[in-house]
């Protein structure tokens, strides 16, 4: 009977402290009072709940994986279009790495630098003669177009790649920086815009594609249209990642490490 005893009291406690610390239900919490052959089942439904909750707890909310192949149905998504226009993103963003953010700064790295005029916006190249008479300084003749000499100073110090330009009458001086370390940390920050740019266009495309699922609402199935989203958000996510890769590599370029 000691025994008996015993195991009725320490199981009762079992309970009493898994109520306590987990807030069990006070339905539950009767059951200490139950004879002691009932009182191991609820000991077995105690520990089962001290596990969930214990797993629960630190358990990570993971992102399903969704097929993106192809599409729930072509007829109202074409997946195809989706990474088409978010590649474009990509690609513009590789172009500008490539051509406009270099640790020394050359001559061929401005001809495509966009001038906006009143006429509308052209490259550098086709407004201004460019010359390098030394590796400190490149100089932008525009005495065909001088009109467009401030909006061609003005392209330059936005372009992103730290330059300071100088304007002489109808010619512009760009003083090229030296390779410093501040130098270097400016270009990064370049970069992360040019990153973040391509992103937001990212985004702009995911918004139109979603905003074309939903009008399709009326007639499709919950289910369908939710798939067709969530196709869209793994696209859009795969191409986030793509750019962030690519931020990455040319931070570790401009910094050389």
């Amino acid at each position: 009977m000691a025994s008996l005893f015993t195991s009725r009291y320490a199981l009762r406690m079992i309970i009493r402290n898994t109520t306590r610390n987990y807030n069990v239900p006070t339905c539950v919490k009767t059951v200490q009072y139950l004879p002691l052959q009932r009182l191991f089942l609820v000991q077995q439904t105690s520990s089962l709940h001290t596990s969930v909750i214990h797993h629960a707890k630190k358990g990570k909310k993971h992102k399903p994986k969704v097929v993106v192949e192809m599409s729930v149905d072509d007829d109202i998504l074409d997946l195809n279009d989706v990474k088409e226009n978010m590649q474009n993103a990509i690609d513009a963003l590789k172009k500008d790495y490539t051509s406009t953010l270099t640790i020394r700064t050359s001559q061929g790295a401005l001809d495509h630098i966009l001038v906006i005029t009143p006429d509308g916006k052209f490259p550098l190249n086709q407004l201004g003669q460019m010359t390098s008479k030394s590796s400190s300084s490149i100089t932008v003749n525009l005495t065909n177009f001088p009109q467009a000499t401030e909006a061609a100073a003005k392209a330059i110090r936005d372009a992103g790649m730290n330059l300071n330009p100088k304007i002489e009458g109808s010619v512009i001086q760009v003083p090229i920086p030296k390779v410093t370390k501040e130098h270097r940390e400016n270009l990064v920050k370049s970069a992360k815009g040019m990153c973040d740019k391509a992103k937001v266009n990212i985004r702009g495309a995911r918004s139109k594609y979603i905003t074309l699922v939903r009008k399709h609402k009326e007639g499709t199935s919950k289910d369908t249209i939710f798939r067709l989203e969530q196709q869209i958000h793994q696209v859009t996510d795969t191409f986030n990642d793509s750019a962030d890769k690519l931020f990455s590599l040319k931070t570790k370029e401009l910094l050389g490490k």
